[in-house]
């Protein structure tokens, strides 16, 4: 039997992406190249020619060991319990690999590889895991249904051996019997079982969603030190460890002017999605606590956020989005804002000091919005400081506020900054020197990776350890090192987060931008009531890290973190804020997206009528090959179940080639014979022969049992006589089956 010949093999592949599944939910590619090389190795030296195994002795051992490594490991990683448990299930998987494998052995294997990916499931989310989860799933059932077979050929096996006499051991082995098409049939059950359990789990996902339960596994769960680029409320330059690159699309944007013109710039477009004004000291940024105003929109109404000065110098920003964050999200803005339109009603709060616009939390989280702005007069990016102005400066506490001072003393004094300290040209050029500094002179280099950069002291600001020793950071530490000397000299400076846009489409006007964009700067007072940008980090390697990438590899990294994202945003992500989105928009969505599909084909019609200057005849014209497309359809949909129906019912599944067209072709009228006498309550059952049903006797229909044998004997010349039927045979066969449904119909 061929199904148990395969299990070996498949039961062997599903341990394998067992242990692959952990190695991607722990991330860990060293694991990965040692225990899938001794894994693959084990079928080779287990099943090969020699089929060499360990003996038992050496394997209590070697468990023995992996216990004492346990409580090694344990020791060493307190906090990540799961991966101290998937990493002696690893290793426990590899020995009974080489261990000699019985129905029992393969029990084993199974439950461990199964044990594996549960603990995967509970130490990763990501995409390439679910993927590996997925297959996993489907390959698992398979086997599974296929151990029963197998461990149930073993006990028959090994029950008949112990049952026959010591001198009749030459007795032939056991062979199972089975029916035929066994192999089609198992697959069959296998797959309907797999639909109906992907049906249940996939209606279970959509009712209960992530939350419910949330929290219950987390103090199993130890985060990675590694950090996505993403935006953020609030800066923590204690966190350390590395960030990784993603290129995964968050939205896209599009500039066009008062007229409606599409604009672009060679310049990076600083997209501001909040701003920090309140330093607490020890690394930390925050929002000092306003008054926003907070207001409703609804579309198509735009919601007025300021007075607009000049109607020449509004900016549209039309904003699409690809990744949702739930909860209160920010709508950026590359200039001040006056007014705000959303794809659908919202409620936002608007900090005028800040220029800040955020979505209330519990409101639905949108897909587009478009926000118009109104640019400034002086040259670069900046905003003007709308709300009640104070002279007072931000909020800032450091440690060592004279560390700071000498630093910026310094470094104004070798640029030669000097004047009256009380004017605004004096702050705008001492910015700009400091900023100078912290690109280019002062010696620091750009990082994501901050896992060697270690705080001597905890007591120890943050600021002034990049400032003056490791000189090593990412935007953040830049930013932040720039406010903080701005406010060591007087100048009034705060923290601005949000992405920096550099991918442009030519043409088109729209910009692209991913998570590796998210980005901090910095905005000075140099005005009354106007803040300037300044961007200390260096903007060369900025730019290059920025920038997009075109090779081969970037391009495949880019569609996996494309998909990634998907896969976070709808499957990982899917809570009950996405649920009654989906509802809501299955309950308001149907009406406008036929209404939608019409405008579009009726717009269709217009463009194809104009091109061909058919006029009013060619929508009639249109209008007949439509009816006409929409019935070859028809005919060709009732053909092709006439085709099948005559292929299941006169059993052609093992003909090929002409000589099974020409029976479709022509055996139709038996399929029709059966129809007539099955719609008159005189069906043929599915176990009986048509020969053998034609020779039966219709009670009181003698014509009708004689047009039945007939048609029978017609089929059976063609059917497995091989007879070749002319035209007026075929034709003569279908009006004896009008005869029959007129006499049967008559009786």
């Amino acid at each position: 039997m061929k199904l148990l010949r395969t299990f070996p093999a498949l039961a062997f592949a599903l341990v394998l992406l067992g242990i692959a599944g952990f190695c991607a939910a722990q991330e860990s590619v060293q694991l990965l190249l040692v225990a899938g090389t001794l894994a693959a190795m084990s079928w080779y030296i287990t099943e090969g020619p020699r089929g060499k195994t360990l003996p038992r002795w050496v394997s209590n051992i070697l468990v023995i060991g992996v216990c004492l490594n346990v409580c090694v490991d344990v020791f060493q990683n307190r906090q990540d319990l799961l991966g101290v448990l998937g990493r002696s299930v690893v290793w426990l998987t590899l020995i009974k690999l080489y261990e000699r494998r019985t129905a029992r052995d393969y029990a084993h294997l199974l439950t461990l590889s199964l044990l594996l990916m549960m603990t995967g499931c509970l130490k990763s989310n990501g995409f390439l895991f679910g993927v590996l989860l997925v297959v996993y799933a489907g390959l698992g059932l398979y086997v599974l249904l296929l151990y029963q077979l197998y461990a149930w050929y073993e006990r028959s096996r090994n029950a008949r051996q112990s049952a026959i006499p010591a001198d009749y051991r030459l007795v032939g082995p056991l062979k199972p019997i089975a029916g035929r098409l066994a192999g089609l049939h198992f697959r069959t059950q296998t797959v309907s079982i797999g639909i109906v359990g992907a049906a249940v789990s996939v209606l279970a996902f959509l009712v209960f969603p992530r939350g419910v339960g949330a929290g219950m596994l987390g103090a199993l769960h130890v985060p990675s030190s590694d950090r996505m680029p993403q935006f953020s409320w609030q800066v923590d330059l204690n966190v350390g460890g590395r960030i990784s690159q993603s290129r995964r699309k968050v939205m896209s944007l599009q500039l066009s002017d008062g007229r409606g013109r599409v604009v672009s710039t060679r310049e990076p477009l600083r997209l501001r999605g909040t701003v920090l004004d309140r330093y607490e000291g020890l690394g930390r940024w925050r929002e000092q606590r306003g008054r926003p105003r907070r207001m409703g929109v609804a579309p198509p109404t735009a919601a007025v956020l300021e007075d607009v000065h000049d109607a020449g110098q509004i900016l549209t920003q039309r904003f699409d989005l690809v990744r949702m964050s739930s909860g209160s999200a920010p709508l950026f803005s590359v200039y001040a804002p006056v007014s705000v339109e959303t794809d659908k009603a919202a409620r936002l709060d608007y900090d005028s000091a800040r220029q800040v616009i955020k979505t209330v939390e519990g409101s639905p989280r949108l897909m587009s919005y478009t926000v118009y702005a109104q640019r400034n007069g002086e040259e670069g990016v900046g905003t003007i400081e709308r709300g009640a102005w104070s002279p007072q400066p931000p909020w800032f506490v450091a440690a060592d506020q004279d560390t700071l001072r000498g630093i910026a003393e310094t470094v104004l004094a070798q640029a030669g900054v000097e004047g009256d300290r009380e004017t605004w040209q004096w702050r705008r050029d001492a910015a700009s020197a400091l900023t100078r500094y912290l690109q280019t002179t002062g010696g620091f280099t750009y990082t994501t990776d901050l896992s060697m950069v270690k705080r001597r002291d905890l007591s120890e600001d943050p600021i002034i350890l990049f400032l003056t020793h490791s000189k090593r950071g990412h935007c953040e530490f830049f930013a932040s090192g720039l406010a903080a000397l701005c406010q060591s000299v007087g100048i009034r400076a705060r923290l601005a987060v949000g992405y920096v846009a550099y991918e442009h489409e030519p043409g088109l006007g729209w910009y692209n931008v991913v998570e590796s964009n998210a980005h901090a700067w910095v905005e000075v007072q140099t005005g009354p009531r106007y803040w300037a940008t300044f961007d200390p980090t260096p903007s060369a390697t900025l730019r290059e890290m920025h920038a997009s990438q075109s090779t081969v590899a970037d391009r495949l990294r880019w569609a996996y973190q494309t998909f990634e994202g998907d896969w976070s945003d709808t499957i990982a992500g899917f809570d009950d804020t996405a649920q009654t989105e989906i509802i809501e928009n299955l309950n308001q969505g149907w009406f406008s997206r036929i209404r939608s599909a019409w405008d579009s084909v009726r717009a269709w019609m217009e463009r194809v009528n104009q091109r061909f200057y058919y006029g009013p005849a060619g929508y009639i014209w249109m209008g007949i090959v439509g009816l006409a497309l929409v019935i070859a359809i028809v005919a060709l949909v009732k053909l092709m179940r006439r085709s099948m129906a005559i292929k299941s019912t006169l059993q052609l599944q093992h003909l090929r080639g002409r000589e099974y067209q020409r029976m479709l072709r022509q055996l139709g009228f038996y399929l029709d014979m059966l129809g007539v006498l099955k719609r008159n309550g005189m069906a043929k059952p599915h176990w009986q022969p048509p020969l053998e049903f034609a020779r039966l006797e219709l009670v009181g229909q003698a014509r009708a049992a004689e047009l039945v044998r007939e048609i029978t004997g017609v089929f059976y010349e063609a059917r497995y006589g091989r007879k070749k039927l002319e035209r007026d045979e075929v034709e003569r066969a279908r009006q004896m089956v009008e005869e029959l449904s007129g006499v049967v119909a008559r009786s």
